[in-house]
């Protein structure tokens, strides 16, 4: 119940002004959000990626914040944005970083064309700096149209990814489909939308089934994946299935900025590879929301920032 009523809460225009003027901004930002600006963004990268008290660097992979774009304009400035972006990272060889673009920030909701076409020019402009590309995931009336555009994305570059979401019940079929494809390079993600029961498992116990077996087949079948999870009891998971199964694509643990730090600390303890996803921008208001709604001590960080304690 709280968590759909969060992300419910997460598309209304009244609390994000509510959010906005109790001051939440100022905290959080610097807790989930690395800031305004992919200035800022790389910045936090370069000092994740250095090596600190003995322990190895994390990548990264920046996501601009946006979504729901309906004017043609908002999605053009995106689109350059990612290209500079990219061109940046080119610029720094020292940075293992990537970019997740999410469909609907690129016009999708306008049309499948717009999306299409900005996410092509991301692509190409990556292409000459040597970056990959991911898509995110968004609700499940998206899924389709996400998976046609990464199709898109796919035939121009391998330095492509796309995100599958393991609360979806079709996704077994989708990651079969990439699969079968031969571009089944996945960042494997449980889902933080709120979708009816014939749509996605609920409950933690078959949301971590549904996410295991995704992670065998996708294994199995040699594919890139990217696990994504702050959960603990999947990655205890990921780890026992990695050394049971001969993995031939290659993996890591992604993490999101500011959730759960000190799982990432651990795993660069263990020299396991670790990629963390960079979100920056003005527009923090749903991601912060979909972040809260993941976890009640996310919540609570929330609530005392707005109270001052």
């Amino acid at each position: 119940m709280l968590r759909s009523g969060l992300i419910w809460l997460s598309q209304q225009e009244w609390a994000e002004r509510g959010a906005r003027s109790a001051g939440v901004e100022r905290l959080l930002v610097r807790r989930f959000v690395a800031g305004d600006t992919s200035a800022e963004a790389l910045a936090v990268a370069r000092g994740m990626s250095r090596t600190f008290d003995g322990l190895p660097g994390a990548a990264a992979m920046f996501s601009l914040l946006g979504e729901a774009v309906t004017d043609p304009t908002e999605a053009e400035q995106a689109v350059a944005e990612y290209c500079t972006l990219a061109a940046a990272i080119g610029e720094s060889p020292q940075l293992d970083a990537r970019v997740a673009v999410k469909p609907t920030l690129l016009g999708l909701d306008i049309s499948q064309q717009t999306a299409e076409r900005g996410l092509l020019r991301i692509v190409e402009t990556a292409m000459e700096h040597e970056v990959t590309v991911e898509l995110d995931m968004e609700a499940s009336d998206t899924v389709d149209a996400t998976l046609e555009l990464y199709r898109a994305a796919a035939a121009r570059s391998e330095q492509t990814g796309v995100a599958l979401q393991a609360y979806l019940r079709r996704t077994a079929d989708d990651a079969q489909a990439l699969i079968d494809e031969g571009i089944a390079r996945v960042r494997l993600v449980k889902g933080a939308y709120s979708e009816p029961n014939q749509i996605a498992h609920s409950g933690a116990g078959p949301i971590r089934r549904s996410y295991q077996e995704l992670l065998a087949q996708l294994w199995q079948a040699g594919a890139d994946v990217g696990v994504a999870t702050h959960d603990p009891v999947l990655h205890r998971a990921a780890r026992r299935l990695a050394a049971e199964t001969s993995v031939v694509g290659s993996w890591e643990f992604q993490m999101l900025y500011g959730v759960r730090p000190e799982l990432g600390q651990a795993m660069r303890a263990r020299g396991e590879r670790l990629r963390v996803s960079i979100p920056y921008g003005e527009r923090w208001y749903p991601y912060l929301m979909r972040r809260i709604a993941e976890r009640p001590s996310n919540a609570l960080f929330a609530l005392r920032a707005v109270v001052g304690r």
